[in-house]
């Protein structure tokens, strides 16, 4: 059945702010930029190199520290709303924001490779940002955004997007501030900036934390049912979701001349697992999670090493760990266990969980990266990007639970009341490893002839579980006048198969598949970007794309209720994105976008699930003094089909 979600308008917000006449008076680099190229906007995502937005070799989207004061976003999952076809849902059982693009929708990630100043934080073991990941706004300077395939120049995960997310530097100015709003958000921040010698440093600290919304009630989950079913007392709806949260952002940067060290620091604390985990659905006030991340970057940057040639090269050091306390069932609970410990498998028999179906996992993960790229432009109307690096992946876990093989897996009626650690056996559900990743890519941007640019490029990838992938891209810019710029583009992508679903086991009836090859994604973009006037801007762009060999957990055949990773669907899509940015007066800024898409399960032969089929948004900001914005925004979301089932 294909029914679908009602019709959401939301959010309708309206911002009141206040700034100081400091920040908008502080000369940076961008303003240098455009005092030589007027007031047109500045990427570098698309090739690796800076230029400008609508000669670029891609559907990409600026969102600048500019748009950031003027809107109304509070965070960085709000601010990506703006945009086009960028769908963000907050998935309150974790935390995580659940991006959706283009038409496809994964919880918790759609195949978009998230980067941090370049350097790429998905992660291993689900190959999304960190768990419960949420930024504040006060340290970002810049949000590059592609909106269609990446992975010619990025690799992995590039699939139908990439955000890149470059914080601030020094600045002749030391900022501060807290916030407080509904549903107990309450906000602090703190940015200072000092030279020592030749050395300019910036320090930012931010801290954020949430009582949740206690609106977001259950009136009945999964335990309600067993309840229904067994007799058992044991499900805690109706009730409120716990989603309380508490982070802490914390950057050092370094610069002198091409060399930049940077060290950044985030954490989640005791954050609320709201309803336990998506495949169970029950209430959870006890579970917690907490996660940290560290990354280090060394990065050396020298655009004249030699006669027409430039170097960058960047070393990077990840290290993120999650530790997550679920209460999957409420104790008291009674529920159909299968033979191998796991609930709802073959041979089931009614356990009672006298402390609730318990489950603790500390993992972490280290990620060591060294990129060198380079560009050659002696070359007469070429200019050549060579770019190699190696990546260290690794895994490791702690595991603790009272279910499943080695635990209940011998006819027990009776859980254990308390949890028996499982780590470094053949119980565990993930065991440890490490990926290794090659990589080589080459790029050539050719001006053939006047107003006329040809991108081409490649990258070869080199993975250590799975084998090798090659992925090319053709990009034909035209400046047809001197207020139009047409694009063709091609790209193919893909999405690296992730830890999990490689190699999971005795984990609730899903197990992995070592044998599984990476997704992949064709994509033809046309984009006409049309500037009538300095006050007026806008871009259409249409897309086709094809997905192959994704992958899904499909329901084993010998064994009921398990399933296994697949590489068993495949998706077909199209649409368009509209947008327009016009300043109406000098204190006066209208901007807007609108895109609409159609995606196909072709195996199912269903529209694909979840992803707003229709997307409208709109942004008045109005500098009413000095010291104030005024910023009413409407956000529309058209209908979302449900899966099957």
């Amino acid at each position: 059945m294909n029914s679908r979600l009602t019709k959401l308008i939301g959010l309708t917000s309206l911002c009141l702010g206040w700034q100081t006449a400091s920040i908008a008076d502080i000369a940076s680099e961008d303003e240098t930029l455009q005092m030589v190229y007027g007031s047109e906007r500045m990427v570098s995502i698309a090739t690796g190199s800076e230029q400008l937005l609508y000669k670029a070799p891609a559907i990409a989207s600026v969102i600048t520290r500019q748009d950031i004061e003027q809107s109304s976003a509070n965070s960085l999952n709000e601010l990506l709303e703006m945009v086009p076809g960028l769908h963000i849902s907050e998935d309150y059982y974790s935390g995580n924001a659940v991006y959706s693009m283009r038409g496809f929708f994964r919880d918790p990630d759609a195949g978009m490779l998230f980067l941090i100043n370049g350097t790429p934080v998905n992660t291993l073991q689900n190959g999304s940002r960190f768990a419960a990941l949420r930024l504040m706004l006060n340290n970002i300077e810049q949000v590059e955004i592609i909106r269609g395939p990446g992975s010619a120049v990025y690799g992995a995960d590039a699939f139908v997007g990439v955000i890149n997310i470059i914080t601030r530097q020094y600045q002749e100015q030391q900022e501060y501030g807290v916030q407080y709003g509904s549903f107990g958000n309450k906000a602090a921040w703190l940015q200072n900036n000092f030279k020592l010698g030749k050395w300019k440093n910036h320090v930012s600290l931010q801290l954020a934390t949430a009582d949740g919304d206690n609106n977001r009630r259950i009136n009945r989950d999964l335990q309600t049912f067993l309840d229904d079913t067994t007799g058992s007392r044991a499900s805690r709806a109706p009730a409120a979701m716990e989603t309380a949260y508490n982070t802490v952002d914390l950057e050092l940067d370094f610069s002198r001349g091409n060399w930049r060290i940077n060290q950044w620091l985030w954490a989640n604390r005791d954050q609320s697992n709201g309803h336990g985990i998506p495949s169970l659905d029950t209430l959870d006030p006890n579970g917690q999670l907490s996660s940290r991340a560290s990354l280090s970057t060394l990065e050396y940057n020298n655009d004249s090493l030699a006669k027409n040639w430039s170097l960058n090269m960047r070393l990077s050091y990840l290290d993120y760990v999650a530790d997550r306390e679920q209460y999957l069932l409420p104790a008291g609970s009674i529920a159909p266990v299968g033979n191998d410990g796991n609930l709802f498998t073959s041979g089931i028999r009614n356990v009672t969980f006298p402390a609730g179906m318990i489950n603790f996992n500390n993992s972490r993960e280290q990620h060591s990266q060294l990129e060198i790229t380079t560009f050659y432009s002696g070359w007469r109307d070429h200019n050549l990007r060579l770019s190699t690096g190696y990546q260290l992946q690794k895994y490791s876990a702690e595991e603790s639970r009272n279910f499943g093989p080695g635990i209940l897996d011998n006819g027990q009626t009776i859980a254990p009341s308390g949890v028996i650690d499982v780590t470094a056996t053949d119980s565990i559900s993930l065991p440890d490893g490490e990926r290794r990743i090659a990589y080589f890519s080459l790029q050539d941007e050719w001006d053939f002839l006047p107003d006329w640019t040809l991108t081409a490029g490649v990258r070869y990838d080199d993975y250590s579980d799975f084998g090798n992938t090659v992925n090319p891209r053709l990009a034909l810019v035209w400046q047809t006048n001197y207020n139009l710029s047409t694009k063709l583009l091609y790209g193919r992508a893909f999405r690296a198969p992730v830890y999990k679903e490689l190699n999971l086991q005795n984990q609730l009836g899903y197990n992995g598949n070592s044998t599984l090859q990476p997704e992949t994604i064709d994509t033809v973009e046309l984009a006409l970007d049309y500037r009538p006037t300095e006050k007026l801007r806008s871009n259409l762009s249409l897309f086709a794309h094809r997905a192959r060999d994704l992958i899904f957990a499909v329901e084993d055949t010998t064994t009921a209720n398990t399933f296994t990773y697949t590489n068993s669907g495949s998706q077909q899509g199209y649409g368009m994105e509209a947008e327009v940015d016009w300043q109406m007066a000098r204190t006066l800024k209208l901007s807007a976008n609108f895109s609409w898409q159609f995606s196909k399960l072709l195996e199912k032969n269903i529209e694909a699930p979840y992803a707003p089929s229709k997307q409208l948004y709109t942004r008045l900001s109005w500098n009413m003094s000095n010291f104030w914005l005024l910023v009413p925004e409407l956000h529309y979301l058209g209908s979302r089909p449900r899966d099957l089932g």
